[in-house]
């Protein structure tokens, strides 16, 4: 069976082939030109794409690559996805030439979350990550905990030598085993319903409006990127063993004290760039920062809020810093973009 993954980066696109039949699951758009030049290297046609869920943190290529070849854009029957034409429920078969795929419906992250069963792997989408990274967070619109445990109770019969393959990787790994899961992930860690909802509920943080925008976007299936900004850098659909972001709204920043630091982990030309800066700001580039960090030890137990363009890498620095020990740390929800929408002061 030919499996290839067809990204670089943390967002995973998988072709699934057999004989001259393909599917893609979870196409980037964007990145269609190149999907369709891989497929026509390969002799393959292409028959179906999938999005395992609507996605948050990219758009999805599905619709125009139905636009441009015909192959049928799968979704489970629960999504709201505007154009999703094969409608899949829990117990569905699809058929890549003659290879089974089975259908998992494992809301949680979403609620039209599904997984993919393939004889000797599933493809998880946001529904499971590997190791350390857990799972996509169970706070962004439609996410419910404790519809995620239910659904990793699905797994528990399944034969533990099956590939696990995820939507995404923050951590540089491409595969792992289901048995190596239940033995690495937290999220498979025995937990009652009640212990795991309360645990989950403990990291939730409010998603930065660009995600909020994405997911309308992927609702509509948009065919064009231009009006949704995405920033880049952050693991922002995971939530595993790492610590909740406390987040500061602009507004609530605005009218509230000012901390002892305000942190901006932007590149210097974004700091000095049209956008500008909070007054007083301090710029520590989010690629420095693990290497520079003694540097802020005067504010271990002082008020500190990072900032960056959008939120993503002032989400993943502020982490950084509360799990060296810093005991007041917040990240500025929406970021430089949020505060210029707003129209509150900034220095050049």
């Amino acid at each position: 069976m030919p499996f290839e993954q067809l990204n670089d980066g943390n967002c995973k696109t998988y072709l699934v082939a057999d004989g001259t039949e393909a599917t893609l699951v979870d196409p980037l758009l964007g990145r269609e030109d190149h999907y369709l030049r891989v497929l026509k290297d390969r002799g393959l046609k292409l028959r179906a794409v999938v999005d395992t869920h609507v996605h948050a943190d990219h758009l999805s290529a599905c619709a125009l690559l139905r636009d441009r070849t015909g192959a049928d854009h799968a979704v489970h029957a629960a999504s709201k996805v505007a154009e999703g034409n094969l409608r899949l429920e829990e117990g569905s078969q699809m058929k890549v030439g003659g290879i089974p795929v089975d259908i998992l419906h494992t809301p949680g992250h979403t609620g039209d979350s599904m997984t993919l069963r393939l004889p000797d792997r599933i493809l998880t989408g946001d529904f499971l990550f590997l190791g350390e990274g857990g799972a996509g967070r169970t706070d962004l619109p439609g996410g419910d905990p404790g519809a995620h445990w239910d659904s990793l109770q699905k797994l528990n019969g399944l034969d533990g030598a099956l590939l696990v393959f995820p939507g995404h990787d923050y951590r540089g790994r491409s595969e792992s085993t289901l048995a190596q899961e239940r033995q690495a992930n937290p999220r498979l860690q025995p937990r009652s319903r009640e212990a795991y909802v309360a645990w989950l509920n403990g990291l939730q943080m409010p998603p930065a409006d660009w995600m909020k925008a994405v997911v309308k976007a992927n609702l509509a299936c948009a065919r064009d990127a231009r009006g949704v900004e995405i920033p880049s850098g952050g693991a922002v659909c995971e939530v595993g063993a790492g610590c909740a972001v406390p987040q500061l709204s602009c507004e609530a920043f605005m009218d509230g004290s000012r901390p002892a630091l305000i942190l901006d982990v932007r590149n210097p030309d974004e700091f000095t760039g049209p956008l500008g800066h909070l007054a007083g700001a301090r710029l520590i580039p989010l690629p420095e920062l693990a290497s520079r960090i003694g540097e802020l030890e005067g504010f271990r137990e002082r008020p500190i809020v990072v900032n960056c363009k959008a939120g993503g890498r002032s989400n993943k620095a502020a982490e950084l810093l509360i799990q060296a020990g810093f005991l007041d740390v917040h990240s500025l929800s929406g970021g430089m973009g949020r505060w210029n929408e707003l129209g509150y002061p900034i220095e050049h």
